[in-house]
Formats: C-alpha cells, sequence, structure tokens
C-alpha cells in the first residue's frame, strides 16, 4: 500500500511539472528571427528558404499548439498580449501550413482547403484557422486593425510583418499596419475627379467591422467605410478625399490576387 501511495505521488508530481513546464510565456523569439530572414519589405515570403528551417517554425508552432490565453489565461494579463498571441499564432500557423506543402500550391488559395479543412492545435485543442480569425480574434476583440495585419498567404493580403510584435506594443504594430495598408495604393486609390474610391475587398468583406467600430467607438450614427479610410490616409489624397461629401463618394473593389505570397 505504501508504495503504491508512492507511485502515485510521483505520477502527480510528474504531471505537475509536465503542467509547469508547458505554462511558461510564450517565446517569439523563433517566430521572430525566422521572419526577418525570410520575409523581406514587401512582405512576400522565401517560402523554400523557411521550408528548409521547418524545424525550427515547428518549436514555435509546438508552443502555440500547447499554451493560449484559454488554457493559461494567467500568461496573457491583457488584451493586448492576448491580442498579440492570437494574432501570431494565426500567422505562424498559415506560414507553416504555406512551407511544409511548398512547392505545392493547391494547398493554400484552393482556400477552402486552408481555412475550413485544416485542423490546426491551439492551446492544448483541435481549432482551425477559421475559429481563430473569425470566432476569437474578430468576435472578442472587435477591432478593425487585425484586418491589416493577420496573413492569409495570399498576393493582395497585408504585407507580412517582419519580426514577432514586441511586448506591450500590439496596439502601435496595429497603427502602423493601419497605415502602411490604407497608404498602399494596391489597396486604397481615389480618383477625385470621378470622386470614386477604389478598395480592397477586404473593406467589402469585413465592412461591419469597420462600420460598428466608427459607429460605437467614434459615434458616428450613419459611417460611411471612407471615414474609416481618413484615419490612416496620408498625404494629398487624404486632403482630397476629406473634402469630398460623403455622399458623392462612389465605391468600387479590386480584384483580389490569391496567388501565393511568395518572393519571386
Amino acid at each position: 500500500m505504501k508504495r503504491r501511495t508512492s507511485l502515485l505521488g510521483l505520477f502527480m508530481a510528474l504531471m505537475t511539472m509536465t503542467g509547469s513546464a508547458l505554462a511558461q510565456q510564450i517565446n517569439y523569439s523563433e517566430y521572430d528571427r525566422l521572419t526577418r530572414k525570410y520575409v523581406d519589405g514587401r512582405g512576400l515570403v522565401n517560402y523554400a528558404g523557411l521550408k528548409s528551417e521547418l524545424p525550427a517554425l515547428k518549436t514555435f508552432i509546438d508552443q502555440i499548439s500547447a499554451v493560449s490565453p484559454e488554457s493559461h489565461s494567467q500568461l496573457f494579463p491583457d488584451g493586448g498580449e492576448q491580442l498579440r498571441y492570437w494574432m501570431t499564432a494565426y500567422n505562424a500557423w498559415v506560414l507553416y501550413i504555406a512551407a511544409s506543402e511548398y512547392p505545392s500550391k493547391s494547398a493554400l488559395w484552393n482556400f477552402v482547403g486552408l481555412f475550413r479543412n485544416r485542423d490546426i492545435r491551439i492551446g492544448g485543442r483541435a481549432s482551425s484557422l477559421e475559429e481563430v480569425e473569425h470566432k476569437i480574434i474578430r468576435k472578442r476583440y472587435k477591432e478593425p486593425r487585425i484586418h491589416f495585419y493577420i496573413n492569409c498567404a495570399a498576393a493582395s493580403c497585408p504585407a507580412l510583418q517582419q519580426g514577432a510584435i514586441p511586448p506591450g506594443k500590439t496596439f502601435d504594430v496595429l497603427d502602423q499596419a493601419a497605415k502602411r495598408f490604407i497608404n498602399d495604393t494596391k489597396h486604397v486609390k481615389y480618383d477625385p475627379a470621378a470622386k470614386k474610391l477604389y478598395l480592397s475587398k477586404i473593406f467589402d468583406w469585413f465592412a461591419d467591422d469597420f462600420l460598428t467600430y466608427l459607429k460605437e467607438k467614434k459615434g458616428i450614427p450613419q459611417p460611411h467605410i471612407s471615414q474609416y479610410i481618413l484615419m490612416y490616409l496620408d498625404g494629398p489624397t487624404r486632403e482630397a478625399l476629406q473634402s469630398t461629401p460623403v455622399r458623392e463618394i462612389s465605391i468600387s473593389y479590386f480584384s483580389y490576387n490569391k496567388t501565393l505570397n511568395e518572393q519571386k
């Protein structure tokens, strides 16, 4: 009986040690290094190079597979750190899937496969990229700027960021991502003569996120998407758009380029 009790105690101690080992702060260093090495200034990825270091990326994937704000809430003290985790986890999983199957590209856009049929693990449970984006990031945090940071490996996605988000800098990085996206004429372009605003399809697909933000956070009862654009737009284009009454602005959307965001 004494021996059985000792064995039980040893087993419980091992379980506690295992849990403690998992319940540690996420180490973003490998994700930081790899994205600085294989992502260029345009946000395009050297997938062949990244594939050669897939085990290093897997060490980060293993961390987020084991620990999340849901499984170990004590490690993520505020919304900024939680959001930092979820957005990085999303981008890391996309990179891992794309690099794992490169040079095959059919696993991605054919993207029904990427978003709906891909099993991933987050915080010790089965999940999907679709769940992470729509049921966690969008639903819980109601932060439209995430659409300028999370990356789906397509050419028309927001540029993939080099490096990891520094601690405590989540919302600063989101501001930078919003400015970068909105001031890129591939995503936002205004023709003052025609009073026509050309936008990425992201502003169409997630229009409710942007308009709800303008209603609830900015107190605009009948918001127009141009009012969100003006929050981040710079230069002469901003002046031209701002001087045009919203009722006179027409909207057109760029076609979405679903080719892989690879360096060529």
